[in-house]
């Protein structure tokens, strides 16, 4: 029976180019292309360059050649990831510390020797320095000119053993520094010696071609660790006093990565399609309702709680709307794809990396706002309707008025033609003043319950000229028959029944003070239990 071989497969391998990245809420796409000489005949091509956290079931590989009358056909590709044992530095930086290590070992050796001979010539002064102090025992004492020349001599023999001493501290100082030095060179050079894993991924296409040719590769993988959110720039400009403006708005998208490439002058894509969410629709639970029967107290009594009520109206009252129903929260329910106006490069530090994709600019009517229950600062409040097909993505924006930034703050997802409004900062030249006073009481007889509230608002004016303001104020909303709230009228007072929302606009005179005054009223009967706050 006659042996068959298989032809062997010639490996190319070969490096990769970043040609563009799409950036997903939690993961990116990233396209990279090579162009390889293949030979005819089944080859095996190594693409390097790829990330070690690529996803294997997102490879996706495409090949063209020069010409279009050849075939290249992909058999298969498959991501694969290798490690190898690698010397940390190259030879040269090698070369120079075993340098640096031969040049401390000698230094060391010469301050070695230098100091044995200091403490030699140490011992020998001070033999002599002993030698001395026999012959004073010896000499006699009334000996002429003796005690002068033992004198002279003591003083030599004292400044040599000074000097010796010195010289040998010295040494001793030097050779631990020495010491150190070798040490610090041995350490180093051991780690230029080491030997650490290095681990890299590349992608193995296998394919077939009719002829030798040259071959366009293109290597799509989606990776983690890569992301991105929105971000906006809103700028007002307007004249003073006017109440229109201009609000103009960047888009920025901010981009994380820390996938251990770098992405250099690349095009980018950002998109808001969650490509790993599920597409299954979700199981239904049961839900389960359980009933009881009230107490004697409970029919006897009507608890009312107070509550502060959201509306849920989506987007806001004022302005037009240019569309007669608004897309759903997020992105619309439609994926959005966002292009980079410029090319950048993203490296694998996980630092933040701004690009921007988009700027309009478009008219708003401007107002000065306060609510004088929560704070007594009068802001500055623009109100617009996005024009454009493309919707604002929810996402922090940084707030300026005409050249200085006033502060920061989030918008929700704006759809196109829909109304909205950006606060701008605090006017300082408004000021509002706000005092309650309530009274409550309860009829004898009838037991019936009545609270009294008056607010009087205080608005100050502190600039060279008059402004116009719009203050904001709650009044209660009743839910239920037996608590009935009356409201008094005011000129210059706006109601809304259904919110509960009173709104003035008026007119303050410039470094004048203008009082406004409102009340209401709220009667219940003897059997029901209204909120504590009411007394407060």
């Amino acid at each position: 029976m006659a042996e068959t071989t298989e032809p062997k497969v010639k490996t190319i391998a070969t490096d990769t180019n970043v040609a563009s990245v799409t950036f997903f809420e939690d993961r990116a796409e990233v396209v990279r292309t090579a162009r390889v000489a293949v030979p005819a005949g089944r080859s095996r091509i190594h693409a390097n360059g790829l990330t070690l956290l690529a996803d294997d079931r997102t490879l996706a590989c495409k090949a063209a050649v020069s010409r279009e009358q050849d075939a290249v056909t992909i058999v298969w590709s498959r991501v694969r990831r290798r490690s190898e044992d690698s010397i940390t530095a190259s030879a040269e930086e090698i070369a120079r510390i075993e340098e640096d290590l031969y040049g401390a070992r000698a230094r060391l050796t010469g301050v070695e020797r230098a100091t044995e001979n200091a403490a030699a010539d140490a011992r020998r002064r001070d033999a002599l320095m002993t030698m001395w102090a026999q012959s004073v025992r010896q000499v006699p004492s009334r000996a002429d000119g003796a005690a002068a020349e033992l004198a002279r001599s003591y003083t030599t023999l004292d400044e040599g053993a000074r000097r010796a001493l010195d010289d040998l501290a010295a040494l001793r100082t030097e050779r631990s520094e020495a010491r150190a030095d070798l040490a610090r060179a041995e350490t180093r050079l051991a780690l230029a010696r080491a030997k650490k894993p290095r681990f890299e991924a590349f992608a193995e296409i296998e394919i077939t071609s009719e002829k030798e040719d040259t071959l366009d590769l293109e290597i799509v993988y989606r990776t983690p660790c890569a992301l991105w959110r929105p971000e906006h720039v809103a700028r007002l400009t307007r004249r003073e006093g006017a109440l229109a403006g201009e609000i103009a708005i960047t888009t920025y998208a901010t981009v994380w990565q820390v996938t251990g490439e770098t992405w250099k002058d690349i095009p980018c894509r950002f998109s808001t399609a969650r490509p790993a969410q599920s597409a299954s629709a979700p199981t239904l639970d049961d839900d389960v309702l359980s009933t009881r029967k009230k107490t004697a107290i409970e029919r006897q009594q009507i608890v009312v709680e107070a509550r502060d009520q959201a509306i849920t109206t989506a987007g806001v009252a004022r302005g037009t709307r240019d569309v007669d129903e608004m897309p759903g929260v997020d992105d619309g329910g439609e994926a959005q794809w966002l292009t980079g106006r410029a090319n950048a490069t993203i490296e694998s530090d996980g630092r933040p990396v701004r690009i921007e994709i988009g700027e309009r600019a478009f008219p708003c009517s401007v107002a000065r706002v306060c609510y004088p229950e929560l704070s007594p600062a009068t802001h500055v409040r623009a109100n617009a309707t996005l024009p454009g097909p493309t919707p604002l993505l929810a996402g922090p924006v940084t707030l300026a008025r005409e050249t200085e930034v006033v502060g920061r703050s989030t918008v929700p997802f704006i759809g196109a033609g829909e109304p909205f409004e950006l606060g701008f900062g605090v006017d300082d030249g408004v000021r509002v003043r706000r005092r309650v006073d309530k009274k409550r009481r309860t009829t004898p007889v009838t037991g019936t319950q009545r609270v009294e509230c008056k607010v009087r608002l205080f608005v100050s004016d502190l600039g060279g000229s008059g402004r116009a303001l719009t203050i904001i104020e709650r009044i209660p909303v009743s839910e239920v028959e037996d608590v009935l709230i009356e409201v008094a009228r005011h000129p210059e007072m706006h109601h809304d029944t259904r919110d509960g929302f009173a709104t003035f606009e008026i007119e303050v005179p410039a470094r004048a003070t203008k009082e406004l005054a409102f009340e209401y009223r709220i009667e219940a009967k003897s059997n029901v239990v209204l909120p504590p706050s009411l007394d407060a």
